[in-house]
């Protein structure tokens, strides 16, 4: 299956809204810290772009900075590994499943959520 293929795949099966949500920060696995970038976020799971392939099933942990009202705050998550695919040059992007019905994860994304554009909106401007 092609990688457009797979991502037009995961698009069919997506349940929640998507919010465009760039930040840097670092994914740790048991085995390496990458630097990431963040592509969006639903209420479920993360985009994120890194150097390195993850393996699907793989557990990881995600500290991303973000500005919520006007403060600097550090978000944690704990997340799995959905999907890997090299997107070019600039890396593997890899979806990640955070699990919302963890408190302290729902209340994080609800914040993220409430100051990020949807998608869709940002894809038809």
């Amino acid at each position: 299956m092609s990688a457009h293929a797979m991502l037009a795949a995961q698009d069919s099966r997506r349940q929640e809204q998507r919010y465009v949500f760039r930040r840097r920060g670092l994914m740790t696995t048991d085995n390496a810290t990458l630097q990431i970038r963040t592509v969006d976020v639903s209420m479920q799971s993360m985009a994120v772009m890194c150097p390195a392939p993850i393996k699907a099933g793989k557990m990881c942990s995600i500290v991303l900075d973000a500005v919520i009202g006007a403060r600097v705050v550090q978000l944690q998550f704990s997340c799995k590994a959905i999907y890997c695919i090299l997107a070019g040059t600039e890396g593997f992007r890899t979806s990640l499943y955070i699990d919302g019905n963890v408190e302290a994860h729902k209340q994080q994304l609800q914040k993220i959520i409430a100051t990020c554009s949807s998608v869709s909106l940002a894809s038809s401007n």
